[in-house]
């Protein structure tokens, strides 16, 4: 590998990467805050939202590191420009084909490592952020509960406690409304509960004390007021069965050859990313190379408008796919072959030009 190959792959590859980490954070950061959200109300638990966190990481990372390559090549090959190093190189005898050649090396590592991100690793951790949020969802609020704040889902549960003991396992003046699976809703009030496991029926319980069971049906307004001593609720367990279908979390090994068109969209989805990110770049090598006075940013907008419109067209016929339209397929690679055509017009169009005035001159 050569000193200018080197130098320049360097320059890419830390661009792209912190390009690609700007846009994870400003990406990630609201998705992030939401589940956090969620954990202040009690939804989630603590170590819960830690490891949804973790595995969104590469899920994202797939998506965004073909514009973070796209945009790091922009930038990069645009400061050598405004700094007339690609004046020299061309003035040395260094063509468009060697420059394409040159930028290829550093973009195919990083394709490879969105094909890795998108076929092998991204599958997996979705699947256990998916995992996690089914779990939290089908597990009882108890767990977490903080006292002196509500806390749960307000649609399907809901517990208060006004104190907890020392040690954590009593709570004090419990307040519980609880209307699973759109059943009638039922309210109730203990002065202590405590939770265990009965071996006997494989089962958690939370041992109510001193309170009432007040059940409301909507339909006929009745109201059932019951009071006891003490009273078992029994809580699901965290073994719950997980029932996760979405194609996103099936592993790429499972997606080759199925005739679901859900299936096949996301198969194609997973190859495309890091095609694109191939193709692209020869459009980002044509875009960079900018007059010095203009500055390295003076062809960004346009540039990420292409490669937007790229992105747009690419996720409509994944979802054309998806719905089973015929043709939809060869449209989708109509798409890849049109933007490589573009990229390689971009890049060799002056360059064909003046050959072409050459061979004309040399004929004439």
């Amino acid at each position: 590998m050569s000193l200018l190959t080197r130098y320049i792959s360097k320059e890419i590859v830390i661009m792209s990467v912190l390009v690609s980490l700007v846009l994870l954070l400003v990406v990630g950061s609201s998705r992030f805050s939401y589940f956090l959200s969620m954990a202040v109300g009690g939804e989630l638990d603590a170590q819960a939202v830690l490891v949804i966190i973790v595995n969104l990481l590469p899920a994202y990372l797939s998506n965004l590191l073909p514009m973070g390559t796209f945009i790091g090549v922009l930038l990069a090959l645009g400061r050598l420009s405004v700094d007339n190093e690609l004046v020299v190189l061309f003035a040395n005898g260094i063509s468009q084909a060697q420059l394409v050649r040159i930028v290829a090396l550093p973009v195919a590592i990083l394709s490879c490592v969105v094909m890795l991100l998108t076929t092998v690793i991204a599958p997996h951790t979705s699947r256990t952020v998916e995992e996690v949020l089914y779990i939290q969802s089908h597990t009882s609020e108890f767990d977490s509960i903080v006292a002196g704040k509500f806390q749960g889902n307000g649609s399907r549960q809901a517990v208060y406690a006004e104190g907890i003991s020392d040690d954590k396992s009593t709570l004090h003046n419990v307040f519980i409304y609880t209307n699973r699976n759109g059943q009638v809703p039922i309210i109730i009030k203990a002065e202590s509960a405590t939770q265990y496991y009965d071996d006997q029926y494989q089962a958690k319980y939370l041992l109510l004390q001193n309170g009432s069971r007040m059940q409301v049906a909507d339909e006929q307004q009745d109201v059932s007021l019951t009071t006891f001593k003490q009273m078992a609720m029994q809580l699901l367990d965290k073994q719950v069965q997980v029932d996760i279908t979405h194609s996103f979390t099936i592993p790429t090994s499972e997606l080759l050859g199925s005739p679901k068109a859900t299936y096949r969209a996301q198969l194609y989805w997973r190859l495309s990313l890091p095609l694109m990110t191939l193709i692209i770049s020869l459009t980002a090598i044509a875009l960079s190379q900018v007059n010095p006075r203009q500055g390295r940013f003076a062809r960004l907008l346009p540039a990420l408008v292409l490669f937007l419109g790229y992105l747009a067209l690419l996720m409509r016929f994944r979802d054309q796919i998806e719905l089973g339209i015929n043709g939809a397929e060869l449209n989708l690679l109509a798409l890849h072959a049109a933007f490589l055509l573009l990229g390689l017009w971009l890049v060799f169009a002056k360059q064909w030009q003046i050959s072409r005035l050459f061979r004309r001159r040399a004929w004439g």
